[in-house]
């Protein structure tokens, strides 16, 4: 991390962070379950969608952006139980996103808010 008394030879932390840039985007595909149909009692008839996941590197930030997308969130019913993309993304993706960057060296303080 920078500081002004250990600032790796940079002026800003903006700059320091912008040494650190591995490639310009990654794209990741994640399955996860949804409730398809809620019978009630406890049971459910379970199905998988696929969120899609783009890191990209914003100068701007000095870090990199996630942004996701469900192409069948059409399929997920809110009615039988079940979360929008952000909710999914929250509960279920997001620490394997986490975990996958980690593993390429892109940590938290490269990982724009």
């Amino acid at each position: 991390m920078w500081s002004e008394s250990d600032n790796h030879g940079f002026s800003d932390e903006a700059d320091y962070l912008r040494s650190l840039k591995k490639d310009d985007s990654y794209t990741f595909s994640y399955q996860f379950e949804y409730i398809a149909t809620n019978h009630g009692n406890g049971s459910y008839d379970i199905d998988t969608a696929t969120m899609d996941v783009r890191v990209e590197w914003s100068d701007f930030q000095a870090g990199y952006e996630i942004s996701y997308d469900v192409p069948d969130m059409h399929k997920i019913d809110a009615s039988q139980g079940n979360s929008d993309a952000e909710g999914f993304y929250e509960n279920d993706v997001y620490w394997r996103v986490v975990a996958d960057l980690e593993s390429l060296g892109i940590g938290s303080d490269l990982r724009a808010v």
